[in-house]
């Protein structure tokens, strides 16, 4: 007998089924033998017990609005007499009505009130009064006069006018001075500032004599280095120096090598006394038509602060002595003097031969035994002057740069 195809797919599901479940029985764990299981660990619990908040303070009740000012009685009117009956009664006029809030209540109080900008933590009641600003100039509308080409042109042309007279006017107190167009007054006032200023403090700082001395060979080095010998321009007419008048008669005679390196030496001595350069303070007097001083002004400072303020407190003292300009003298006009000087400060190592004593026979001796003794002739004064490297002193010389 043949079994059905449906017989033999029931067989082999059951004995798989059978199969799994075999498999599923034997592979349940096993319980260690070690430990039994019901030995579980136990559970430690910790119980923190903590106290209840205090309860947040109950906030102060809000102050109570200040009671309204009572309005002032006013004062009963006099009576009036009587207004004749009208023939017929007039109509009564309506009332206000009286639900509205009164015109006295603190919210209508509030809202007339400015609004508070800043916070209630500064303190301020109100706005902040601010100081007006200053005007800083003019609204331009449309239609302004003042845009009109005529009125720019001549705001233009007056501005233009007075910066050309300024120049002009300059320009002509400079070449007045340049020509010698000014009066003797201006020459009494330079001998005078300079005389006040004879024995100067020795400005820029307490340096030795040999610091002194090796500054100002450094300085001429340098400039001879750079092909100039001197920083001061040399006049067309300016009278020649020694070696030059020396080297028109030698004509480069090579014999003549000895003194010609002895009077250089003297010229370089004697550059080295007068360093050029300098501390220089421009001023500008404002004097009265008698010579009077009304005021002095820095126009220029050199630098030094000590020296400015010593130059400027010259300048009184100096003029208190000079005799008034007199007649109709140039340069002077009717509302006053104006003037601009330029005062220049520098250390030389000249001594007047008449100022030095016995004591500094050694020196001049040693320096003519060197061969490098050097000095001038001062025309205006007639003094013998030498070079003194060991005495230094500060010269201030005036001059006179523009007269208005």
């Amino acid at each position: 007998m043949r079994r059905s195809p449906l017989g033999k797919a029931a067989l082999a599901s059951l004995l798989l089924h059978a199969v799994f479940l075999a498999l599923l029985w034997q592979g349940e764990p096993a319980v260690p033998k070690g430990r039994p299981a019901s030995a579980a660990l136990p559970l430690e619990v910790d119980l923190v017990f903590a106290a209840a908040p205090d309860p947040p303070p109950t906030p102060p009740p809000p102050p109570a609005a200040p009671p309204s000012r009572p309005r002032p009685k006013s004062r009963p009117a006099a009576p009036l007499p009587p207004p004749p009956a009208p023939a017929t009664p007039l109509p009564e006029p309506p009332r206000p009505p009286t639900g509205g809030p009164s015109l006295d209540a603190p919210v209508a109080e509030r809202s007339e009130r400015a609004p508070v900008l800043l916070p209630r933590s500064l303190g301020v009641e109100g706005t902040v009064p601010v100081s007006p600003e200053p005007s800083r100039g003019r609204t331009l509308r449309p239609g302004d006069p003042s845009l009109s080409p005529e009125v720019l042109a001549a705001e233009e042309k007056a501005r233009v006018g007075a910066r050309v007279q300024a120049f002009a006017e300059n320009e002509l107190a400079t070449l007045r001075v340049q020509n010698g167009l000014v009066d003797a007054y201006f020459g009494r006032i330079d001998t005078a500032l300079e005389k006040q200023m004879e024995d100067a403090p020795l400005f820029g700082g307490q340096k030795g004599r040999l610091t002194r001395l090796a500054q100002a060979y450094q300085d001429e080095a340098a400039r001879y280095g750079a092909g100039r010998a001197a920083d001061a321009p040399v006049h067309e007419r300016a009278a020649p120096s020694a070696s030059q008048r020396f080297e028109a008669l030698s004509r480069g005679n090579p014999q003549d090598n000895g003194m010609r390196a002895f009077m250089q030496a003297g010229e370089s001595m004697q550059r080295l006394a007068e360093p050029p350069g300098g501390l220089v303070v421009i001023l500008e007097l404002q004097q009265a038509p008698d010579g009077q001083l009304r005021s002095v002004q820095v126009v220029e400072s050199s630098g030094n602060p000590a020296f400015d303020a010593y130059v400027v407190d010259a300048v009184p003292p100096a003029l208190a002595g000079l005799e008034p300009p007199a007649g109709k003298p140039l340069g002077v006009r009717e509302d006053g003097i104006r003037s601009r000087w330029a005062v220049e400060g520098r250390v030389v190592y000249l001594r007047k031969l008449k100022d030095m004593k016995g004591q500094d026979t050694w020196y001049l001796a040693t320096m003519a035994g060197l061969g490098v003794l050097s000095g001038r002739f001062e025309e205006t004064t007639g003094d013998l002057e030498a070079v003194d490297l060991l005495h230094p002193r500060f010269v201030c010389r005036s001059r006179l740069l523009q007269v208005w």
